[in-house]
């Protein structure tokens, strides 16, 4: 039996636990919403250099016929390949799998299908000619191929970090990878990345979605801002790395458990290492994988490429491991999927087929110590508790994602959400504009994970507060602070 994404993030998610108030609580004032977690569904598929690209693709995808069927009733298909900008091929999803994928979607379908990229850069027009893109137009009815930086896709606004980790900006993402009337797929072969270790279906959405600009160097890219500022993308400024891998896991908490991507398809029949995303080499290893969690495909994507299944705190340059992409690993802790080899079952071909086909991949120069941040001393403990393991307490001092409010509510509740990329011990707190503590909600260690808490619009006596704005605080490690504020009427 498969499972869909939506339905995996309902029981292992939001539909966990029962939402519990701040106030009488005997054993704890957060409601751990991920408690529940299910194994991913995977499946696998393996070739040989004498088999056929494009039936490798629909052998990995038919086990899902169902899934998929059952998933794209009433909904509109959106694939999203990752393209980078213009030069060679081989930094691009192949064509022949996405030629597959519309083959796969025929059968079941004649909806308009979206194939949609908003670029790093310039090129993406070259790259539809180039690569071949151009001609799937003409060879299936009703396909429709956009740049979704010239398009009229909707977008909508998200809180990120910067650099300096104490203030954040607002940036503008496409808004079908937060729109559940959009089936997405994405579909992408690996790579080797200069800053966040590997590409993967996870990054291929969550760098895709934030609006781009035509130029490297000209006008504002939000993907760029995703590094910490404009113009920033090589990963060579002080906290460019750090700053892209948490503003991954900020996206992540708002778009993966939105259930974008719907599907996820990693083409491996050849692969880039050494100079990726953009200018690197082959690899040649002839199979793929599929499933409807992000994270457990690019888990599966970072054993393929020689990853060690080891968590480290610091980065080996001789045994990478997968922990090195620490977004993955932070948004699998915050129970947002499974980057989690023993949470994945595998629906068709099996880990150990898998294993006969792991290639050891020469990372990025980056990943050897010729930038500032990314290699070095591991970060020191951000706090001393013997409940808190070194490993969790030390990934590039992460912070938890307090999810965006309803600013004007109505009504007797307020619900809380917020996740955890590792332990912390949190406080949750209610003020008033003068700075006046309304209501203390909870404060206590938590282990890594998603929280919830309900907050009955009473202060601490118990009386109803009256209409008017309030801030939410949540304090982590003692006197760090992340606070976002709501307007009750």
């Amino acid at each position: 039996m498969s499972i869909d994404r939506r339905s995996f993030l309902k029981i292992s998610g939001t539909g966990a636990a029962a939402i519990m108030a701040g106030a009488g609580i005997s054993r704890s004032a957060f409601a751990a919403v991920s408690a529940e977690k299910r194994k991913s569904h995977v499946s696998f598929a393996g070739s040989s250099q004498n088999g056929d690209h494009k039936e490798l693709i629909l052998n990995v995808l038919e086990p899902w016929r169902e899934t998929i069927k059952e998933g794209i009733k009433g909904k509109k298909i959106f694939i999203k390949p990752n393209l980078v900008s213009g030069g060679k091929a081989l930094i691009g999803t192949p064509v022949e799998a996405v030629r597959a994928l519309l083959e796969f979607l025929r059968s079941m379908t004649s909806d308009p299908i979206i194939i949609g990229e908003s670029a790093a850069g310039p090129g993406l027009e070259r790259s539809y000619s180039q690569f071949g893109y151009n001609n799937l137009v003409n060879e299936f009815n009703d396909v429709i191929l956009i740049d979704l930086d010239d398009s009229d896709i909707p977008k909508v606004d998200r809180t990120i970090w910067k650099p300096d980790f104490t203030s954040t900006r607002t940036i503008q993402i496409f808004s079908p990878f937060v729109d559940p009337q959009y089936y997405v797929i994405s579909v992408t072969r690996p790579k080797t990345h200069n800053c966040q270790v590997i590409t993967g279906v996870c990054k291929n959405i969550l760098m895709g979605a934030p609006t781009g600009t035509k130029s490297y160097f000209g006008g504002t890219s939000n993907k760029q801002l995703m590094h910490g500022e404009n113009g920033w993308f090589l990963g060579t400024n002080e906290g460019e790395n750090k700053c892209l891998a948490y503003n991954l896991f900020q996206l992540g908490n708002t778009i993966f458990l939105s259930g974008s991507p719907s599907f996820c398809v990693l083409d491996a029949w050849e692969g880039m290492e050494g100079e990726g995303p953009g200018n690197g080499t082959s690899v040649m290893q002839y199979c793929a994988v599929a499933g409807t969690d992000p994270l457990a495909v690019d888990r599966l994507c970072a054993k393929l490429m020689g990853l060690s299944d080891t968590p480290t705190d610091h980065f080996d340059t001789a045994n990478p491991s997968y922990t090195d992409a620490r977004a993955l690993y932070w948004l699998s802790n915050a129970g947002v999927g499974n980057y989690d080899l023993e949470m994945i079952k595998f629906i068709q071909g099996s880990l150990q087929e898998l294993e006969g086909y792991v290639k050891k991949y020469q990372m990025a120069n980056s990943y050897f110590g010729n930038q500032t941040n990314w290699t070095g001393e591991a970060p020191s403990q951000v706090f001393d508790l013997p409940e808190v393991s070194t490993r969790d307490s030390r990934f590039l001092d992460p912070k938890p994602f307090l999810f965006p409010q309803v600013r004007n509510i109505a009504g007797q509740k307020v619900r809380i959400d917020f996740s955890l990329p590792v332990a912390f011990p949190i406080k949750l707190e209610i003020y008033n504009l003068n700075g006046v503590q309304i209501r203390m909600l909870g404060n206590e260690f938590l282990p890594r994970g998603r929280y919830s808490v309900v907050w009955d619009c009473r202060d601490k006596r118990g009386a109803r507060v009256a209409k008017g704005k309030y801030i939410i605080r949540l304090q982590f490690d003692r006197n760090r602070v992340i606070s976002d504020h709501i307007t009750l009427y």
